[in-house]
């Protein structure tokens, strides 16, 4: 992960951990945010981080599921986090996220 997608990939990874963490309103911005993904790759981000009531999914089996590669797999959630990083959207939901929320992702560093 980069400088500019790590922030999300720790606020997935917390949304996952710390369900208690993320507000209903906030799960609610994160599926219209993943939803402008398309369905398959937003469907292989839930599976990953293990979003929505989403069992998290080994990224073996993933690839397994979509008969690729592990790498392959890797590649994509990579890309798709970096695309969703430089959106708008992330942006402003990352400024309306509780400070403690913010805290915590900065924490993961």
């Amino acid at each position: 992960m980069d400088k500019i997608s790590q922030p999300l990939h720790n606020y997935l990874k917390l949304a996952h951990q710390s369900a208690l963490l993320v507000s209903q309103a906030d799960k609610a911005n994160l599926n219209v945010l993943l939803t402008m993904l398309g369905t398959l790759d937003k469907d292989i981000i839930d599976a990953y981080y293990g979003l929505f009531a989403t069992p998290q999914v080994p990224i073996t089996q993933l690839a397994a599921k979509y008969k690729v590669t592990a790498e392959t797999i890797q590649e994509i959630v990579d890309r798709d986090v970096r695309k969703l990083s430089i959106t708008p959207e992330w942006q402003m939901m990352l400024r309306q996220l509780s400070p403690l929320v913010r805290k915590r992702i900065e924490a993961q560093r």
